[in-house]
């Protein structure tokens, strides 16, 4: 009877010590994958670069207000460095009725990138986000038209900013146990 209680304890400590070892790594697989403590996007402070300069470049003021906003600090000394590719804007004719009236589309697309800044290396290889947002024109209107159609542009960046932040959130989340 004593050897069957002193079999059954040690299938018993036995399965636990195997369940605490496997909820142990389930809750910190990233950094069994390199990605731990410290997270390798850590978005507290960052450093900004973009492909993009001078007085209209009026995407990266976005990201940085967008990156300020959200509590990071942007700094050229900073561990991590977000690298803002060159923007690319497509606009296309969706519609064009007989009057002369016409639906336009406008997609904004930013590729980036995350770099470590003590040796260049790449935590998050180029990738990219993109917006797309509609307006209505007729010939008739071309003031009107390029009014839309700036009206448009300052909204996409600001939401390709947020959603940029948004990607770079959910990627830190990932990256942190």
């Amino acid at each position: 009877m004593d050897k069957e209680r002193g079999v059954n304890r040690r299938s018993l400590l036995a399965a636990l010590a195997v369940g605490a070892l496997t909820a142990g790594l389930a809750g910190c697989g990233f950094q069994l994958r390199g990605l731990g403590s410290g997270g390798e996007l850590d978005l507290q402070r960052i450093a900004l670069s973009s492909a993009e300069s001078g007085p209209r470049d009026h995407l990266t003021r976005e990201v940085r207000q967008a990156l300020t906003e959200a509590g990071v600090t942007i700094s050229d000394q900073a561990p991590r460095r977000l690298n803002l590719g060159k923007p690319d804007q497509q606009e296309t004719e969706l519609t064009y009725g007989d009057a002369g009236n016409q639906e336009r589309q406008v997609t904004l697309t930013l590729p980036f990138s995350v770099q470590r800044t003590s040796d260049n290396a790449y935590l998050l290889s180029q990738q990219e986000v993109s917006v797309d947002g509609t307006y209505y024109t007729s010939e008739d209107q071309l003031l009107a038209r390029d009014e839309q159609r700036h009206q448009l542009e300052q909204q996409l960046r600001r939401e390709l900013a947020q959603r940029l932040i948004d990607r770079l959130r959910a990627l830190d989340d990932k990256a942190t146990p």
